[in-house]
This record gives C-alpha cells, structure tokens and sequence, in this order.
C-alpha cells in the first residue's frame, strides 16, 4: 500500500469517527516521515497544459503549475518552454473553512514533509512576493455574500451534528478570549455593574437599619427589650447624723430643740456642762423624751459639735463633772461608753447616765427612777438600742 493510500485510508477513519484527531495527527506524521525519500511509482506523470485560448494570442495562455513538489528521487517532468509573462490560472475565490491546523483540507491529497535540504524545485522559483495573481483581486474585508445566499454548511466533516457549527471566519467574537474580549465592550457594561453593586448596598443597608429597629430598640415582632438589670438610681435621704432609736413608753414633744442655743432654756445641764459643751463647738441638737411603762425616764441628748476629737473629749470631761458631783462610774460599761450612776436618796430618784462619741456627735443617754436595779436594768437596753443606730467611735 502507498503513503497516499495511507493517507486517504486515515482520511476515512477520522471522518468516520473511528480515529481521534491526536492519534490521526501523530499516524499521518508516521505515514510522511516514512514516505520521505521513497520514490512515487503510481502518480501519474504530468501532461502540460495547453495554452488556452484567448482571442488567438499564446502570450494571454495559463499554465498550471504543481502546488508542491514531489517526493526526492522521482523523475521530474519539465514543462514546455512558454512565455515568460504567461499568467497562472487561479481557480474561483472560495471562502475559507476554518478548520483543525493540525488537520490537512479533507478529500485533498497528501504529501510527504520536506526533507531539511527541500525538494528539488521544478520550474520557475516564486519570487519573494509570490507570482502575480489573476483574475479579481479579493477586497480587505472580503466578498460580500449575496442577501439571499444560503449560509455555507460551517460544520467540520469529522465533526458530524454532535458539535456546534463553527463561527464564520468574518464574525471577530469567535477568537475574542481573555482580557481582550472585555475591551471591546462598551462602557453601558460597567454602568450596569455600579447600578447593580449600588442597589445591593442600599437593599442591605436597609435590612441591617430594620433589623436594628426591631430587634435592637426592642420594637414589633414579639421582642421587648431586655428589662435593663441596673435599677434606676432613686435621690435618697442622706442618714439622719442625730438619729435616735425606738425607744418605748409615751414621748414629749421637743421639736423646737434644733440647736444647742435652746438648751440652756432647758434647765437640765448645770453650767459646767453647758461650759464643755460650747467649748466643743456644740450647734445641732436634738432634745428626746420618753416615760416608760415601769415609771422611769429616758431622756436622750445628741449634739453635734466641731470634730470627733473634740466630741470624744467632751463625754471624758462630762464624766468627770458627774463623778465630781457624787455620781460612781459604772466599770461594765460597752467600750467607748462612759457611765456613771447615782444612787437614790430622799427625794431624788436613782439615775444612770452614759456619754459617748459618734463621730463628731455626743451622744447623752439617761435613765431615773425610784428603783436604782430598775433604771440601771432600762439604762442598758435603751443604750443598747441606740448604739445599733449610732455605735461609738473606737
């Protein structure tokens, strides 16, 4: 069998669909390389071409040249001598198919590759810019097709109906890939794009405010705000300095004593007492009275004097003054309390007193009575009560 059996042979199989276009590729290469150098028997030897007529002159004749040269070693048929400024003829314009590069023109014959030296040229040699071409001329943007004309079949023979047709060679979409396809659009493109990105971030902007409107200020949908856990700071009463304790029993009412001025009015301290007191810086008081059940007196005196220096330097020295005028200290007394008592005689009931500091407040607490047991034993319960409410300085 010739290489151009082969050649037909494999022509058929791809067209067929028997043969894949790689394996075509490299038999067909296997199939030129070993037709190299081996001569041609069967093709038949050329015949020249006699000249055409055209109006009787032999320098208007055409001659037929042979596109490629044969094989090396098979005999080279030369052509008749003929006019050197004869024209070829050129075969009607025909629109080319785009088809596989790998892929020679189905149905057209095959020829070997050159050898690296080239065949051995017959007849004239092309000149650089290829012989001048008869015949009309194709345009820059090539014939135009008739409006009527049936489109061309664009369907590649090995292809068959299972693949797309291909895009006419004059249609510039069909090899726009990459970058360069984007460059040719027009800017309405990105105009769209922008509109579209703009949209969305408005469409998310709005969801993001409703969201925050419904679920963070705690409107519509069923959810109310969490109840804040830090209660609502409320204006208290700054603590009475001069508070005083539940103490029992039936009170008197004193609420004209404010200051210490009102005191002296009193009749119930004697002058040196009233004396520690304003050297003190004495200035708020509160006067308490209460008659108890058991026929004893509680009376309270709380006055605020300069420092608590100056207020615990008052009870000591108030102490002192009782125990000057017969009273006896009591030894038992709370810590930072001191206390005296009196005993009863003739007409003066039993009395226990007690001064202490609270700051800079002295605190006066004083129970009488016929019974020295029972105004000690009510001394000790009202001193403990009001100490709840104002402790003595340590």
């Amino acid at each position: 069998m010739s290489w151009q059996e082969e050649l037909r042979k494999l022509d058929e199989e791809l067209a067929s669909g028997r043969l894949s276009a790689d394996d075509y590729r490299v038999r067909r290469d296997q199939v030129l390389s070993s037709a190299v150098g081996q001569p041609d028997n069967t093709a038949a030897p050329q015949q020249p071409v006699p000249p055409a007529e055209n109006n009787g002159a032999a320098g208007d004749s055409t001659q037929v040249i042979q596109p490629v040269s044969p094989p090396q070693g098979t005999p080279q048929q030369q052509p008749p001598p003929e006019d050197a400024e004869r024209t070829q003829a050129v075969p009607p314009w025909r629109p080319q198919q785009p088809m596989d590069p790998g892929r020679p023109p189905y149905g057209q014959p095959q020829y070997p590759a050159s050898p690296p030296g080239g065949f051995p040229q017959a007849g004239p040699v092309a000149p650089a810019g290829g012989f001048p071409q008869a015949g009309p001329v194709s345009p820059a943007g090539g014939f135009q097709q008739p409006w009527n004309a049936p489109e061309a079949d664009q369907t590649p023979p090995w292809g068959g109906g299972d693949l797309p047709p291909l895009v006419p060679s004059g249609d510039p979409g069909w090899v726009q890939q990459g970058p360069e396809s984007f460059d040719d659009k027009s800017g309405n493109g990105n105009t769209k794009k922008i509109i579209a990105i703009v949209a969305a971030v408005v469409v998310l902007a709005g969801i993001a405010l409703g969201a925050y409107l419904l679920w963070g200020t705690g409107g519509g949908g069923g959810h109310e705000a969490a109840p804040s856990s830090a209660a609502q700071p409320t204006s208290q009463a700054p603590p009475d300095p001069l508070a005083v304790a539940n103490i029992p029993g039936a009170a008197e009412s004193h609420e004209n004593v404010t200051t210490f001025n009102a005191v002296p009015g009193l009749n119930y301290l004697n002058s040196n007492e009233l004396s520690t007191y304003s050297s003190a810086g004495a200035a708020a008081t509160k006067y308490v009275v209460h008659h108890l059940d058991d026929g004893n007196t509680v009376v309270l005196l709380l006055t605020e004097v300069n420092s608590p220096v100056a207020a615990q330097n008052a009870a000591n020295q108030l102490m002192s003054i009782q125990i000057r005028n017969g009273a006896s200290r009591l030894n038992d007394s709370p810590n930072g309390v001191y206390a005296t008592t009196i005993k009863p005689k003739e007409n003066n009931d039993a009395q226990v007193r007690g001064h202490y500091a609270h700051g800079n407040v002295i605190v006066r607490v004083e129970v009488s009575g016929k019974n020295q047991q029972s105004a000690q034993t009510d001394f000790s319960n009202v001193l403990a009560s009001q100490m709840q409410v104002l402790p003595a300085n340590a």
